[in-house]
Parts: C-alpha cells; sequence; structure tokens
C-alpha cells in the first residue's frame, strides 16, 4: 500500500519539477502553437533556450509522472523508465529542430566576417536554431555554416550536426542523473529504506552542480569572444566545465559502489570520469573539424600533434578524476560526510550560480531590445565628405528626427514637412578598429578614431526606395549614423545622434501616412 509520505513527496517532486521546467516548458508550448497555426515562427518569437532544454525537461518530467507505473514493474523499473525517457527526448527534440524560422527579409550573414550583405533575401526555409550560437563563436566553425540576422538576433545553418554531438552528450548526461535521482528518493521513501541516504546526498550534489554550470553556460555562453584564442575568463570558466562535468558524472557513479572495494569504488568512477570529459573533446573536435578552444599561448596550451589535445587538455581530464576520487575518498572515509549540512550548502550555491547566468542573460537581453528603437535627433556632425557642398551644424540644431522602429527608419524634417522611411535591417556585429579609417580615401580630413571605444558595433542597416543607405552604429554609449558613398568616395557622413521625447515612433508613423 503506498503510504502517506509517497504520495506527498510524489506531488512535492512533480511540482518542484515542473517549477523548474517553467520557462523552457511555457515557451515550448508557444512555440507549438504558432508553428502549428502559422507553418513557421517569427524570429522575434523564437525563445531562447527552448532547446534542448524544452525537450529535456518533458522527459524528466513524465518520468516523475509516471513513477507510480514503474513501482508495478517488478524487475528493471528504471532501466524500462529510462529508455523511456530517452525516447522522449530524441522525439521531441527532433520535432522542435526541424520547426521553421521565418527568414523572409531576414539579412544572409557570411559567418567568417560577420558582415551584412543587405542585398541578399532568401525565401523561407528551416533555419537549425540548436547551440550554433555558442559553436558560431569560434573561428574554427564559422566556415561550416551560414547565418542569418534580424534585428540583434542571428539564426545559423551548420554545414552538418557534428557539432551537436556533446550537446547530445551532456543532455543524456542530464536526464540519467535527475531522473536517477528521482527514481532513489522516490525508492528510499517507498520502501522506507534509509541506507541510500548518503549516496543521494552525493547524487544530488553532483546533479546540482551540473545542472548549475549547464544553466550558467548556455545564459553567458562563458563569455567566449569571436578569436581562436579565448580570454582569460572564459579559458577559466570552460576548463572549470569540463573538470566537474566528468566529476559530476564519476561522483555520480561512485555512490553506487561506496561499500565496494577501493579498486572498484575509486578506480571504476575515476575511468568514467576521464571517459566523460574525452569524449566532451572529442565532439568539440568533430565540430571544429580537428581543431579545439584554445586557452592561451604557448606549449602549455597548443595542441600535441597528432592528438589535437594541449597540455591544459589533458590536464583538464585528469583533475576530474583527480577530483572524483578525492570526493569519493572523503565520503568513503567519514560516514558522516556529506551529510545535510554540505548538500544545503552545496544546493545553495549551485542555486547562485544559476541564478547569476539568468540573470545576466535578461540583463543582456533587454539592454539589447531597448537600446536603439526610439526617436533620435542631431547631436554632432563627427565626418563630412570633402565633396559635399553642405555643411552640418557642428553642435546645434538641424530639423531632423530620426525615427527607428521594428521594421524602418523614418527621417523628418520638422522644418519642411518632408518624410521619408527606409527599410530595416537590425543586428549586433562587432566591428574591427578600421571600420572607417579603412574606407577613408581622403587625407585632408581624418575618420574618427574608434579603437578608443570598448563596444564598437554595426546595429542596423536601412535602404531606401532610390538606393539610399545608412548603417546604424553603437560606439559604447553613443549612436552613430553613417551614411555610406560610392567605393570611390568613400564615407559620406557620421552624425552623432541623441535620443529625444519630443517625439515617438508612433507619431513619425502617424506624419508618414498623411503625407501621401
Amino acid at each position: 500500500m503506498i503510504s502517506k509520505e509517497y504520495k506527498r513527496s510524489y506531488w512535492l517532486t512533480l511540482a518542484v519539477l515542473l517549477v523548474l521546467s517553467a520557462y523552457p516548458l511555457v515557451n515550448g508550448m508557444r512555440m507549438i502553437y504558432l508553428s502549428a497555426a502559422n507553418g513557421f515562427v517569427e524570429p522575434k518569437q523564437y525563445a531562447k533556450y527552448v532547446i534542448p532544454y524544452a525537450a529535456i525537461c518533458t522527459a524528466i518530467v513524465l518520468f516523475a509522472a509516471f513513477q507510480p507505473l514503474l513501482w508495478r514493474i517488478k524487475r528493471g523499473a528504471f532501466p524500462i523508465g529510462l529508455a523511456g525517457a530517452y525516447a522522449v527526448f530524441a522525439v521531441v527534440e527532433q520535432f522542435f529542430e526541424k520547426i521553421q524560422i521565418h527568414v523572409t527579409g531576414m539579412t544572409l550573414i557570411d559567418p567568417a566576417s560577420l558582415s551584412a550583405d543587405s542585398t541578399i533575401i532568401l525565401p523561407s526555409t528551416a533555419v537549425d536554431a540548436w547551440q550554433a550560437s555558442l559553436c558560431i563563436i569560434s573561428p574554427l566553425t564559422r566556415g561550416q555554416s551560414i547565418a542569418y540576422a534580424s534585428q540583434g538576433r542571428y539564426f545559423y545553418i551548420m554545414a552538418n550536426d557534428t557539432y551537436k554531438i556533446h550537446y547530445y552528450l551532456v543532455s543524456f548526461i542530464l536526464i540519467t542523473m535527475v531522473c536517477g535521482l528521482v527514481y532513489g528518493i522516490q525508492h528510499m521513501i517507498y520502501t522506507d529504506n534509509k541506507d541510500r541516504k548518503k549516496p543521494l546526498i552525493l547524487q544530488g550534489i553532483a546533479t546540482a552542480a551540473l545542472v548549475a554550470l549547464c544553466v550558467f553556460a548556455n545564459t553567458t555562453a562563458f563569455f567566449r569572444q569571436p578569436e581562436a584564442i579565448q580570454t582569460p575568463l572564459a579559458s577559466v570558466l570552460t576548463c572549470l566545465f569540463y573538470v566537474v562535468l566528468g566529476a559530476a558524472v564519476g561522483v555520480y557513479v561512485g555512490s553506487f559502489l561506496l561499500r565496494k572495494s577501493k579498486h572498484l569504488g575509486l578506480g571504476i568512477p575515476m575511468l568514467i570520469s576521464v571517459i566523460t570529459v574525452l569524449f566532451m573533446y572529442i565532439g568539440e573536435a568533430a565540430m571544429m573539424e580537428g581543431g579545439l578552444y584554445r586557452f592561451g599561448i604557448g606549449w602549455f596550451f597548443e595542441g600535441i600533434s597528432g592528438i589535437v589535445l594541449a597540455p591544459v587538455d589533458i590536464l583538464n581530464i585528469l583533475l576530474s578524476g583527480i577530483l572524483t576520487w578525492l570526493v569519493l575518498h572523503l565520503s568513503r572515509k567519514y560516514n558522516s560526510w556529506p551529510g545535510k549540512r554540505a548538500a544545503f550548502i552545496s544546493i545553495f550555491l549551485f542555486a547562485l550560480i544559476s541564478g547569476a547566468g539568468i540573470g545576466i542573460s535578461v540583463s543582456n537581453a533587454q539592454n539589447d531590445d531597448n537600446d536603439i528603437f526610439g526617436c533620435y535627433e542631431f547631436d554632432d556632425c563627427l565626418y563630412m565628405n570633402p565633396l559635399s557642398s553642405f555643411m552640418a551644424a557642428t553642435k546645434g540644431f538641424m530639423p531632423y528626427i530620426y525615427g527607428l522602429g521594428e521594421d524602418a527608419l523614418i527621417i523628418a524634417n520638422t522644418e519642411t514637412g518632408h518624410i521619408q522611411q527606409l527599410s530595416a535591417q537590425y543586428e549586433n556585429t562587432v566591428v574591427p578598429e578600421d571600420e572607417f579609417i579603412s574606407k577613408n580615401n581622403f587625407t585632408v580630413i581624418s575618420l574618427p578614431d574608434i579603437s578608443r571605444y570598448k563596444e564598437r558595433r554595426l546595429r542596423a542597416v536601412f535602404i531606401g526606395e532610390g538606393g539610399q543607405k545608412y548603417n546604424l552604429y553603437q560606439m559604447d554609449g553613443e549612436v552613430w549614423l553613417v551614411r555610406p558613398g560610392s567605393e570611390k568616395i568613400g564615407i559620406w557622413s557620421i552624425y552623432r545622434l541623441k535620443r529625444t521625447d519630443k517625439f515617438t515612433f508612433s507619431d513619425l508613423k502617424y506624419r508618414l501616412k498623411h503625407s501621401k
């Protein structure tokens, strides 16, 4: 007979999993509805982190929900339930990966240069939006893909699916560990057997550590940069992930072998830990056509001929095994370790790590969405081509209002009433220090030196019906409107704009409508 304690535990577990899975599940269902209703999903409707987390969460929640049925299976209940979870993940994941994103009107991006060519417009097609945004950041994978840009969002199509190897590996590891933990807790309560309490604490700490770093990795991409050699921060975080991944798997396996001999109880988990990290490196090498992320310069960070791995990579593999040995050695030596206090502190720490990643992601998303759209007025003329007969006020009044909306740039002359609209193609592309200098065909007047700005990004390209073109740049907190000329003439003008609350974009749209 099922006890009241088990029933409470069952519903509490299910409720906790649903709360933790709310974001990917809700947004996943929204994308399913939009895809079914329209046949595709608009770029602005596509939610981040639905892939692969919606499939992972669906598999885990269903596994937990069907626990009462598993108890009726006398033998092999957990393997059968886990196989079912794997199957659910595979089906749901394939469904989400095949959802189409409407790319008509989006700009085709050359990932090798990350520069937009607004003249190339492609029809609607299926776009692979898995974790390619994390893969594309490596120069070793840019050549394997094409990408679409729309309003600061990027959607990638990779030339092959090899880059998914280690993402699938981590997904199956997460499903195995969480489902195993849920089953273990429910089994302990169902049978009222407290002998598995210590192993379950180890499993809980290992699972929480991996989940926390996965969330942090996906929401921050470990702050990787689009260079072959990563920054010290990105390098340390990536190495830490590899070490913790291997150790989490090793400790998880070792929790079932605490009563075995040292050779088995420590040797097997260490071996599995090392193999797990090695498989991650194999998946990364397959994705990058034989290359790997590099964490520095010098012999310690350079790949060893014939094996690709650098000494630092070999150290990561060994450290995962060493960390596994240390945790399991302490747990075998001290009966009271880890106890409830260690479990609470660990889970609290990992919750902070997850929260930090989510907070950074939300902050970045808000900044990206809110720092461009709106109305602007002239602030300063930073450059005017010597061939121009027009001299803009250096600092002062010019009767123009520039309205940036989701689909258009509207330029209104407040004195003459003339108003025009240009189509908008938004992006968020890093530009080099010589972005302007390389286009200067006149030495009489120098173009602005942008090397002093930390954040240099091309945010939009605007094109009018007559071929008139403007580029919008963001230089730290400044907004620059650049009018490019022909290849022979070079840049025509560069205006710095400032926000204004004298008009709204809706006001300009109304004026445009009634001026025709």
